[in-house]
């Protein structure tokens, strides 16, 4: 029993790694976009445009991935993500125009929607019950660890070399960490159940009903009284809000510091990059109002609210310090964290008896990026037509109103959740 709660903390390790990993692979267009724009490649319009193609790919392949992640080989799945994320970064390295990264970066947003719902999956399966949600908390690190060592390594980088070489050096991370894959996950997963750690067979699948109690149990789902659709609806719209308040405004912060406060290129970048450690706080922050709530959709209320307060501190007291204003963005982004984690990671969870939980995860994250894909362009726009203080009324706007539509979900999935313990 030891050595398979050893290989469990092995096996977590790898997903840690993997998933960091791969968000560098989509940040580092993010992490050296002003540098883009400076140098005057692009304008920050058609660099937003190019965040935008991936985010709109990045949705789209969602959906299909989360699909495909229920039925093709989770391991298979995530070597694939990994290792053409990497070939794609070390092809935008060599782009020369604006059409070039903007095809590029599709491609890449294609490729990255590979990878959460095969991850995800693999919690669900090689985990008890009372541990997922430990390490879905912990797995959601990555991004904003990743968001930090993305812009902090990035603002030396610029400064010192060229936007180019993130591309490169994050390329060759990738293409590690594709190896590490290789050589690791099998050994572990058969580690964990030669320990007896996972029963033979499927893991965690076990729990799930066969023949016709399976298909009772989808009936329910479906057609029942205790049917999510509604809360489900409800989380998705607030979801495309979350997306552009954490992946829209996070893209946005150094070209704000810039703007408002007028420090340079490397200077904004690595400003932005104390953002995360805010963000860390957000999500072990969730992690203890869930605890206390027990729902998913009472505490994404609550950070939504939250988000809401901190943007209107940012639109009536952000321009008279810069200290000021990072901390607001910092608060409205830990909370989509926290959001995040509420309603992409723990709720499809909740669907493993219905054998649905890599369908749920994409297509709850592709409801993020449908948020996201508008919001990189979008705020590009308004930035340039309107400016800052209007964009961050919209804000104030967005949190409010995703507030609103999780409180009206909450009960709904209050119920569902009470069916599932039946």
């Amino acid at each position: 029993m030891f050595g398979g709660r050893l290989q469990k903390h092995h096996l977590f390790i790898l997903l840690w790694l993997v998933y960091f990993t791969s968000n560098l692979g989509r940040l580092s267009y993010t992490a050296c976009m002003l540098d883009i724009i400076d140098r005057r490649i692009l304008s920050a319009a058609y660099a937003g445009l190019v965040g935008t193609g991936f985010f709109i790919w990045y949705g789209l392949g969602q959906i299909v991935s989360g699909y495909a992640g229920g039925r093709l080989n989770p391991y298979r799945l995530v070597f694939i993500g990994l290792f053409c994320t990497a070939a794609v970064n070390a092809v935008m390295g060599f782009a020369r125009t604006g059409t070039f990264m903007l095809v590029t970066w599709c491609i890449n947003g294609l490729i990255q929607s590979i990878l959460w719902p095969p991850i995800l999956r693999i919690i669900v399966e090689n985990y008890p019950e009372e541990e997922r949600n430990r390490v879905c908390i912990h797995i959601s690190t990555t991004y904003p660890v990743a968001v930090m060592f993305a812009y902090i390594s990035s603002a030396g980088i610029v400064t010192v070399f060229s936007w180019r070489l993130i591309f490169y050096i994050y390329s060759a991370f990738l293409f590690i960490i594709a190896g590490v894959w290789v050589f690791s996950y099998k050994k572990i997963i058969h580690a964990m159940h030669t320990a007896q750690f996972l029963p033979a067979g499927n893991g965690a699948l076990h729990s799930v009903p066969a023949g016709n109690q399976q298909s009772k149990e989808r009936l329910a789902f479906f057609g029942g009284k205790s049917t999510p659709g509604i809360a489900i609806v409800l989380f998705c719209l607030a979801l495309v809000f979350q997306g552009v308040l954490r992946d829209g405004l996070m893209a946005w912060v150094p070209l704000y510091v810039s703007n408002v406060f007028s420090f340079p290129a490397g200077m904004s970048i690595l400003s932005a990059g104390i953002i995360p450690l805010v963000n860390i706080a957000g999500i072990y922050l969730c992690r203890y109002i869930f605890a206390r709530v027990k729902d998913e959709g009472k505490t994404a209320f609550y950070f939504f609210a939250a988000s809401f307060i901190a943007a209107l501190l940012l639109r009536f007291a952000g321009g008279y310090h810069v200290l000021i204003s990072l901390f607001a963005f910092a608060v409205i982004i830990a909370c989509m964290m926290g959001v995040n984690l509420m309603l992409v990671s723990f709720v499809p969870a909740g669907f493993l008896r219905f054998r649905l939980v890599a369908f749920m995860t994409g297509l709850t994250n592709s409801m993020v990026y449908v948020g996201s894909s508008v919001s990189n362009f979008g705020i590009a726009l308004i930035i340039e037509k309107t400016g800052w203080p209007e964009l961050i009324t919209l804000i104030a706007i967005m949190a409010l109103a995703s507030a609103i539509l999780c409180a009206f979900a909450a009960p709904r999935w209050a119920g569902f959740t009470k069916y599932l313990l039946q």
